[in-house]
This record gives structure tokens, sequence and C-alpha cells, in this order.
């Protein structure tokens, strides 16, 4: 008998996250595609813990969980457990699996240590269900009815305003990145953050918010989620829910004293290496001179090509430093953020403090991973949780047109590389979705299935709102047909593998979205794509053939 021996008291001392990250590299390390019938994984359990009045420990719920999702097969993996309930909690996980071999055991004399909890310690793993807005991290059932409400009925609450601000790369702050353009809360320029967390604006919003009354700011939000999409309203609520007491802190007047800061969204610059055709020169410094012939020399005299959000260079990154102790979630954007020095600043500050924990959210054009010495690879496989949306609209000729300054091998090279060095770093595909890129989004997102790139659930459809000449909705009903036709196809092939309902639920909310009428946009779109591509000397019928039918 060939054994593969692992111990696990490790969880009696470690954090959930990295005790579980490491039993997944444990059982990673030991897979093959094949085994002899005398090898067997052997796993020490002299541990575990149980959530409530739960009779299932958590450790044997995420041997189970990665065994499966491993693709190890349960007849090679043996507990050799001190419990002696190990039988009983066997038999439930055997619930559990998606392999209808249950799991080998054996009961040996003992210690065993068993740690009682009040509340699951926040694995995403275990508690994170795509498409829930249920919040991590807590129980509704510890909290008030006004809290449960707040969190989970109410068509208007959101947690942004007393965990966080947003501001863009020229300064102007806003209550998150969702939040209308036009409803600014303060600018960065003239202003410190502390100064904008209670601005008149910012309170007011805190008031409607708490008073069930819509808010101008919030109207994306809400025309998502009328069309089925899950939007940040949600999301913020689900992943800063565990923070809902600082509420009752609030003031009438909307007034809230605590600024600690739990989420930061802030775009330090417009530094891009791309110019994408739906972005312009606030988010991308790539943009400049087309911008400049756009807009006039004028223009380009009044504006640089680089813009800080901040009173200086390094404003921004100084007073976020402040609130290094109390953020739990960094969204980096852009501009591009895996070329900004300011990312790397942050990174190397939570290793130094052993912020490891911290959640990192990304949204970048993925053809760029490293700064000089420093390659972002090395620094995700630190974190314990590190989700990574990348903004590929297309593939190929298409990506090269939409997102100009795209190398699509590239884009494929740098994806290999992710899986070798950072194989367990979520990675998902977030293309916006435009009237570009509508016909050609399900034949992307299936090459990238069939190449091994993406699991079929790991596309999340993002619907362009702004500007409103790319929406989708701008075509005539013939091409909206079309696009109907083409996503109910691939809503065939993509059912029965998409576990999360993820890619299911966003073509299927773009279908809805089609019922909207905008095609009196239409000669916008064809009046600004021909005079960008008279400028870049391109023609969008050579990248984009299919849209020709929308002349």
């Amino acid at each position: 008998m060939r054994n593969y021996k692992l111990n696990l008291d490790y969880w009696e001392s470690s954090v959930y996250e990295v005790a579980q990250s490491k039993l997944i590299e444990d059982l990673h390390a030991l897979h093959k595609d094949k085994y002899e019938q005398d090898e067997r994984i052997i796993l020490e359990h002299n541990v575990d813990y149980y959530v409530g009045k739960s009779k299932l420990g958590l450790v044997l719920r995420n041997i189970q969980t990665i065994v499966n999702e491993e693709n190890i097969s349960n007849c090679f993996v043996l507990i050799r457990s001190t419990n002696p309930n190990i039988a009983r909690e066997i038999e439930s996980l055997a619930k559990i699996s998606t392999d209808p071999m249950p799991l080998l055991f054996e009961f040996v004399e003992g210690e065993f240590a068993t740690h009682k909890l009040v509340q699951h310690p926040a694995s995403k793993k275990e508690l994170y269900s795509y498409g829930s807005v249920n919040p991590l991290m807590m129980n509704l059932e510890n909290v008030s009815k006004r809290e449960q409400f707040l969190l989970s009925d109410s068509k208007t609450f959101c947690m942004y305003p007393w965990v966080h601000l947003h501001a863009y790369p020229t300064g102007e702050a806003l209550p998150c990145c969702m939040a209308d353009p036009a409803a600014k809360i303060g600018n960065c320029k003239t202003q410190t953050l502390k100064e904008i967390w209670n601005s008149p604006e910012q309170r007011k919003l805190r008031v409607d918010m708490l008073g069930e009354t819509k808010h101008k700011a919030c109207h994306h939000c809400y025309e998502k989620e009328e069309s089925g999409f899950f939007s940040g309203r949600q999301s913020a609520n689900k992943h800063h829910g565990h923070l809902i007491e600082r509420v009752l802190e609030t003031k009438e007047d909307g007034t809230y004293e605590n600024f600690e800061m739990a989420y930061w969204d802030i775009r330090f610059s417009n530094l891009c290496n791309l110019s994408c055709r739906s972005c312009g020169h606030i988010f991308s410094s790539s943009w400049y001179q087309d911008q400049v012939k756009l807009a006039g020399p004028e223009w380009g005299k009044a504006n640089k090509p680089i813009v800080y959000a901040g009173q200086h260079k390094t404003d921004m990154i100084e007073q976020l430093m402040e609130h290094i102790d109390y953020v739990e979630q960094i969204y980096f954007a852009g501009g591009e953020p895996l070329v900004m020095e300011e990312h790397y600043i942050i990174l190397d500050e939570l290793v130094k403090r052993g912020k490891t924990d911290t959640r990192l959210i990304y949204n970048t054009n993925f053809t760029n991973t490293k700064l000089k010495d420093k390659h972002v690879f090395d620094y995700w496989a630190k974190f314990a949780g590190v989700s990574v949306g990348a903004s590929l609209d297309a593939m190929g000729p298409h990506a090269e047109y939409i997102r100009k300054g795209t190398k699509w091998d590239t884009v494929e090279d740098n994806r290999r590389l992710m899986m070798e060095m950072c194989p367990k770093v979520d990675f998902y595909v977030s293309p916006t979705l435009s009237i570009m890129n509508a016909l050609h989004i399900p034949d992307f997102h299936k090459d990238w299935v069939e190449k091994g790139f993406l699991k079929h659930q790991d596309l999340n459809v993002n619907i362009l709102l702004d500007p409103q000449y790319y929406r989708i909705d701008i075509a005539p009903q013939e091409y909206k047909d079309q696009i109907i036709e083409k996503f109910e196809k691939h809503l065939e092939w993509l059912r029965p593998h998409d576990r999360l309902n993820r890619a299911t639920v966003g073509f299927e909310s773009a279908i809805r979205f089609l019922k909207n009428d905008n095609t009196s946009l239409l000669p916008k779109f064809w009046e600004v794509t021909d005079r960008l591509d008279g400028i870049r000397k391109e023609n969008i019928l050579d990248f984009i053939p299919e849209i020709g039918a929308l002349k």
C-alpha cells in the first residue's frame, strides 16, 4: 500500500482561510490523473469546528469539497480520525459529495479537539452563493428586524455610504463606481476624503437610503435590478452587511462620524495602456491624442495626458494608508491597475502587516501583468482571497478593435502563465456587453471554455449603459432578434454546466434588457464610430463585419 499522509493539525492554530488554502494546495499537489489501486491519500483528522447546531465539521466539509473539485475519487482518500462520531459525519458528507462512492474512514484512539462556533468563520467558499443577496460573514437571524429589512428587502438601502468612497482619476468623488457621474459628493482636488465623508450630498444620500427614497445617484442599480442583473447595491450589502451596526450610529441628518473605510475603490490616475472604444481620456491616458483630435487643440492645451485623483500625485495613497488597518476589501480598477505603482505599494504594505486575508478584487484588461520587477502573479499567490475579473470583451480581431492596443496572443499567454503560477485564484471574464460584441460574446465564451481557460460559469456579463450610443438596445428589432436567437442557443449549451448560474443569468438578463427601445441612438453610434475610425485609420467592418447589418 502506497500512502500519502497529510496531518491536519494546522487547522488548530491557523486562520480559517489560510488553513483552507493549505489544504487546497496539498490536495492539488497530490492530484493524479490515475491512481494505482493500492494508493491512498490519508488525512489525519484530530480537530474540527462546528457552527451552531451543526453536527458536520467544517474541516470534513472542506476535505469533501476540495477532493471533489480536484477530481480525486473518494475511494483513494482515507480519513483517519480520532473523532468518535466520524462514521455519522462521513454519512452526512456523502449527501454533499458529487462522487457516489463515500470517503473511506478509519476511527483511531486518541484526543479529538472540538471547537464550537456561533457563526461560520467567514469562508467565502462555504458561504458564498452567487446571485444570493444574503450577506456574507453574518447570520441575518442575529440582527434586528430593521437591519434584516435593510439588507434583504429594501429597494434603496446600500452599505457603501457607510464603508466606502469612490474617486475618479479626475478627482470627482462619488458614492461608488456605479453611481451616476452627475451625482458628485465632493472633489478630491479641493477636499480631503474625510471632508467628503459627511458632505451635504453624502448625508442626503444616507437619509434617502434609510427612508426608502430612490436617489438619482443610484439609477443604474435600479435599472439593472429591473432587468434581473445583480446590482452593485446588492453586492455592497452582500459583502459589507456584517457592518450593518454602523447604520445605527447615523444621525438624523445623515451624518456618520466614524470614518473608517472598509472598502476601497480609488482610481489613482487614468494611466492605461489601452484606448478602448467605450472609454475616454478620463479613464485612459492612451486616449489623449485621439481626444485632442476630437475636441481640438485648445482642449489639448488645457489638459494633460495623465491626471491624478488627489491634490498631488501621492495624495490619495497617503490618505488611504490611514485606513489600512480597517480595510477588508479593495477593488483595483483604473485606468489599468496592473501598471500603476500605487497598486503595488498597497500590496507590499498589506503583506508587510500580515493582512493577506484582505479580499482583492480586480477589473483589469489583463494585457500587462507586471511593473518593473514586480509580477502580480507572485503577489496573488500570497493572498487568501483574490478575484480577478478580466475586462475582455471579445477575442482576436474583435478584441483588438474594441479595446485598441490589445495583442490577443499576449492575453492568452498571460492566462496560461496565471494558471501555472496561481491556479487557485478566482478568475473570470467580465465582458462589457455592447452593440459591438453582442453577436460575438457567445463565440468567445465557448472558445475559452474549450481551451480550458475558463469554466462555463466564469463569465460575468456587464451590460453597458453609458455611452448610450453603444448600448445593445439601439439595434432595430431584426438585429435584436438575431442577438436573442444567438443567446438562446448559447444558453442551451451553457445551462447544464453553469453551477453558479452566473453566466446564465447574465445572458438571460441581457435578453430582457433588449426589450428597451433606444433605436433613435443608432445614427449617433455610426457618427461616433466613423469619426473615430477616421482618426485611427480603421474600419469597423474589417474587424466586426456582422455589424454591417446595422448600416
